[in-house]
């Protein structure tokens, strides 16, 4: 690595590897709203199962609007979580697009450092060719 970009590369890879773990705890954050949503829906539906077959065998007014009301508070908190959701989803996307900007800039100053090599390798090799062509030119003038 040239020692001209070395500081930046560096910096460059610490803000790529950070932006690589927000987005990986974000990633893990929307898995787990998504989990949760899912058991919440399960629920709903399994509670919803339960007041059928209890009303077939006979339930009071009282009991039904219990019911009613339970359910209420579950669709209330399916629909928070899939609120959840959506912020975990835009906060996903919002993470990943820093971490491909934190990338974007990391490739370019490896490029940067890449050429600034080649071009220190075609300096050096110039060198040696001329101190090359210099020996063999003092060679054919000695006299023999």
């Amino acid at each position: 690595m040239n020692s001209r970009y070395a500081l930046l590369t560096r910096l460059a890879t610490d803000r790529t590897d950070a932006a690589a773990k927000l987005m990986g705890q974000a990633q893990q954050r929307l898995v787990q709203a998504g989990q949760k949503l899912a058991q919440l829906e399960q629920f709903l539906a399994e509670y919803r199962m339960q007041r059928i077959q209890r009303a077939s065998t006979g339930m009071s007014a009282v009991q039904w609007a219990d019911y009613q009301h339970f359910l209420e508070r579950i669709e209330t908190a399916v629909n928070a979580q899939r609120e959840e959701l959506v912020l975990r989803e835009a906060e996903c996307e919002a993470t990943r697009t820093r971490w491909l900007a934190e990338r974007k800039k990391l490739k370019a100053f490896e490029t940067l450092d890449e050429q600034a090599a080649q071009r220190e390798q075609a300096v050096k090799a110039r060198r040696e060719q001329k101190l090359t062509d210099e020996l063999a030119t003092r060679g054919f003038r000695r006299p023999r």
